[in-house]
């Protein structure tokens, strides 16, 4: 959710509450890293993430404001599954940076896995689910035969790569 809100909001710092903290991941942590000294952590292999108690939020969006760069805050409300902005401010500085994390050894080092299923990811999936229903749906109403001899020979193409790569690994 936050990658796609940092792409919506382009060059502002994006932050969203995630339980008692508001949160901001990547190139976002790494520049509030930066310019405010708060501490970094790792959200998942080399990418960053900082975050500050919900009480602080008027300290470091006065401080961001001092600075001139440009952040809006998200709350993320889990019962009702709602997204609202708190507070947004456009400022002459924009976050230029283009990675994710600050390269540090923990980050390079971690070996730790994530078994808790994203819930994100999971709709990503039944969003594409749902394109290859609808793909099928209009497969099956193709009118033209050659469309669906096309289709089927691609198929079949698709069907032999697939066991020569299978073959050459095993």
């Amino acid at each position: 959710m936050m990658e796609l809100l940092q792409k919506r909001e382009n060059g502002k710092i994006v932050m969203c509450n995630l339980g008692n903290f508001y949160i901001a991941i990547g190139k976002d942590a790494t520049l509030l890293n930066n310019l405010l000294g708060l501490k970094v952590s790792c959200i998942k292999p080399e990418v960053c993430k900082v975050g500050f108690p919900l009480c602080a939020l008027e300290k470091y969006t006065e401080l961001l404001v001092q600075k001139r760069y440009s952040f809006i805050v998200y709350d993320f409300d889990q019962k009702k599954e709602e997204l609202k902005i708190l507070e947004s401010y456009e400022g002459k500085n924009k976050n230029k940076l283009t990675n994710e994390n600050i390269n540090c050894y923990i980050c390079s080092k971690s070996t730790q896995k994530y078994k808790r299923p994203d819930k994100y990811i999971l709709a990503l999936s039944k969003l594409y689910e749902e394109e290859l229903e609808n793909n099928d749906n209009i497969y099956n109403k193709a009118e033209n035969a050659t469309e669906k001899e096309r289709i089927e020979e691609r198929k079949r193409k698709r069907k032999i790569w697939f066991q020569n790569k299978n073959k050459k690994t095993n």
